[in-house]
């Protein structure tokens, strides 16, 4: 194996090298991947998967963060099914293939995968599902609109800051992770651990006030079985310089991450047409102060995650910082009093497209100073389509997780607009790396 196909940080830790040369990411989440690679009776999609891994590649795209995780039972809410790991240590194997079909497919069109192997949010089961195992299969306090989400997030974080079961999650979450990553792609032959398509192991989807030692211990027990595989934190980097560096400034954790949402933090309503200026110019201070954060820590940072909702209308959300909901924004201003317009995929994204560019025109400014390393947007929806008959496990699959309102904020392969605007940053991205 080629070890210069594996990503690398530049030396100076001021962004990443593949091959000898710059690399920089021009990504999308693609968290469902796992769950289209499935074969058919199990839910899956492989003819469509193939069919928006080439799409995105004819777009640039050459970076994919995917969920590496999704923890059962299958009758629990708001989760991905069926589930990857239906109990501690036991796997549905054809789900496991999905994976093994989607870094296949990666590969062959030349995209790196980020894997994210936790999430703090309940869509995938995640640290609560943890919790709930340690405890009997205890129930779990979801939210249920903008209630109780304070209960969820303590009930959730129990998985590192509870010391009387601290311990036990953490076992059995090392024990799936060294699983992942022992793990032989039945399609290829790789080993997951000694394969270049895999850029980073994600710790987990934004963990929330998780203490130092968690990151440290973490990382250290990834890079030691998957020495030349970076490894990053998911962090949304929401709070402050000090939360950034909590997070970030251990040994093996190679680089640094952002997340930004400015209508879940209330800085943009989609239903008032002037509110675009306030989202871009927060957006522009945000990406500004991040790059500093990682700069002072030598490391590279990375946009992977950002969005818009279509209009003012916060589902699952609650008042805190701890704001969760991901979303695309449509023109919902040209129809304000119409709650389901901004769902409809024939709605148009100025606005989207306008905070996309920005974004965009900021990081390959940034990029071109060797301040930021690329972004990941959120996300890619592809052929799917709001309107879709659910599978037979109820799924409609498309860059909206389980727990959220259809068509919030998928790209889909016919917002030839949007699409326009993310072709046109990646080719500069990539004659940056050619320079």
């Amino acid at each position: 194996m080629d070890d210069d196909a594996f990503v690398k940080v530049a030396s100076d830790g001021s962004g990443f090298t593949r091959y000898g040369k710059p690399y920089y990411i021009s990504g999308a989440n693609y968290w469902q991947g796992i769950s289209l690679g499935a074969n058919d009776c199990y839910g899956g999609d492989r003819d469509r998967m193939e069919t928006e891994i080439k799409q995105m590649a004819d777009m640039g795209i050459n970076n994919l963060r995917v969920m590496a995780s999704a923890e059962g039972p299958d009758d629990q809410p708001y989760r991905m099914r069926p589930s990857f790991m239906t109990k501690p240590g036991e796997y549905k194997e054809a789900v496991f293939e999905g994976l093994d079909y989607l870094l296949d497919a990666m590969d062959r069109h030349n995209m790196t995968a980020v894997m994210t192997l936790n999430n703090f949010w309940q869509w995938s089961g995640g640290f609560a599902q943890y919790v709930a195992w340690v405890l009997n299969n205890q129930t779990i306090p979801y939210p249920e609109g903008d209630e109780n989400w304070n209960e969820f997030t303590v009930y959730a974080a129990r998985f590192y800051n509870d010391s009387s079961i601290a311990d036990k999650a953490q076992d059995l979450f090392k024990d799936h992770i060294k699983a992942v990553q022992t793990r032989v792609n039945t399609v290829n032959g790789k080993k997951y651990n000694e394969d270049p398509v895999i850029m980073s192991w994600q710790l987990a989807n934004e963990p929330q006030e998780a203490p130092e030692w968690w990151f440290e211990e973490t990382s250290d027990f990834i890079k030691k079985n998957a020495p030349k595989q970076l490894v990053s934190a998911g962090l949304e980097s929401k709070l402050d310089q000090y939360d950034f560096n909590r997070a970030h400034d251990h040994k093996n954790i190679d680089y640094t991450t952002c997340h930004l949402w400015v209508e879940n933090w209330e800085i943009y309503d989609p239903a008032n047409e002037s509110s675009l200026a306030d989202a871009q110019a927060y957006a522009k201070d945000y990406i500004s102060s991040r790059a500093e954060w990682a700069a002072a820590l030598k490391k590279p940072i990375i946009m992977e995650e950002f969005g818009m909702v279509r209009k003012k209308e916060r589902i699952m959300t609650h008042v805190s910082l701890l704001m969760y909901t991901y979303h695309k924004a449509r023109d919902a201003f040209n129809h304000p009093d119409d709650d389901e317009y901004k769902y409809d995929p024939s709605t148009p994204t100025t606005h989207k497209d306008a905070y996309y560019k920005g974004i965009f025109d900021q990081i390959l400014e940034l990029a071109k100073e060797n301040k930021f390393s690329g972004s990941n947007f959120w996300a890619y929806g592809g052929l799917g389509r709001s309107t879709d008959y659910p599978n037979q496990y109820g799924m409609v699959i498309l860059g909206d997780p389980p727990h959220e309102r259809r068509g919030w904020y998928s790209v889909y392969d016919k917002d030839t607009s949007t699409i326009d605007v993310i072709k046109n940053y990646n080719d500069q991205l990539k004659e940056l790396e050619e320079q």
